[in-house]
């Protein structure tokens, strides 16, 4: 099984995809970009792709969310990750001695607070957390710092100058892993995620959302994006607190076709463990300011 992530080794989808394979053999292959992760998995290179969708501090990852509206892929499997941001260094430091630091564009969003702190430090996105930490590895300046988790630090042979970053010390990640479109067969799925369009004439989403109150069936999540080729018209995700093969969630998928100009069932999946959270702490230092 070979499993398709954004990034380089250490990033946290390689996390999701140690969660996904269950103990199972597996391999991972990283790719630079979101889009070119998606079509390996169309053009055959890859058997899954992890997709982060979702995080706790700093909502849904619309990079990911848009790039699922038109797929020929079905969502197999929802994992929830633990993100324990940390700032790293290539050697130990004082918190004054740092000039710039780089990750993720999403991880400088979760711990904005924390970097607010030091206003003396430069903040640059890089292309993700891991790779972010193999940039400092092999950069001649010393005053650079990166944020990754700390396996990543151990991984790449960097120093935690301060671990627990995040301005929510309960922030967690949501992945879905996909592979190609193929019929979904009920094995007692409890969760499901469609993207839908209809006419915008009033009422259109009041018209959606009753049929799902008709059915009894609750929504989980439901967020509207914009349709690229529609300039300010929209299209909606919805999580759907039951699977496929439920005989009321399959009544309200059929009423939709009728007042839906597209609807794509981008899967049906067991819900992922959301993990633990007891004992967390918040803004550990290991190192003097």
């Amino acid at each position: 099984m070979l499993i398709g992530y954004q990034g380089v080794e250490g990033s946290y989808s390689t996390v999701a995809c140690q969660k996904f394979s269950g103990g199972n053999n597996y391999q991972t292959k990283g790719f630079l970009t979101f889009r070119l992760l998606v079509d390996a998995l169309l053009h055959d290179e890859v058997d899954y792709i992890a997709l982060p969708v979702e995080n706790s501090t700093s909502g849904p990852i619309t990079r990911t969310i848009d790039l699922m509206k038109y797929l020929d892929v079905t969502a197999t499997d929802e994992i929830y990750v633990k993100i324990d941001h940390a700032l790293i260094t290539k050697q130990p430091m004082k918190l004054s001695q740092i000039t710039k630091v780089y990750s993720h564009p999403e991880a400088l969003e979760q711990c904005y607070t924390y970097l607010s702190q030091y206003p003396h430090i430069e903040v640059n996105e890089y292309m993700d957390t891991a790779g972010a930490v193999e940039r400092l590895k092999y950069a001649e300046d010393k005053t650079i710092a990166a944020i990754a988790g700390s396996h990543t630090a151990e991984l790449y042979g960097m120093t935690v100058i301060q671990e627990n970053i995040s301005d929510n010390p309960f922030n967690t990640t949501r992945f879905l892993f996909f592979k190609k479109k193929e019929p979904i067969v009920n094995r007692g799925q409890n969760k499901t995620s469609i993207y839908v369009e209809a006419n915008h004439s009033t009422g259109s989403l009041s018209d959606i959302l009753n049929i799902f109150k008709k059915h009894d069936t609750n929504l989980l999540y439901l967020m509207s994006r914009p349709i690229q080729t529609k300039p300010f018209t929209y299209g909606f995700f919805i999580n759907i607190d039951n699977g496929i093969g439920n005989k009321k969630l399959d009544m309200a998928l059929e009423e939709l076709k009728g007042i839906c100009t597209y609807i794509n069932i981008l899967g049906s999946y067991h819900k992922g463990k959301i993990p633990a959270y007891k004992g967390v702490l918040q803004n550990e230092t290991a190192f003097n300011s």
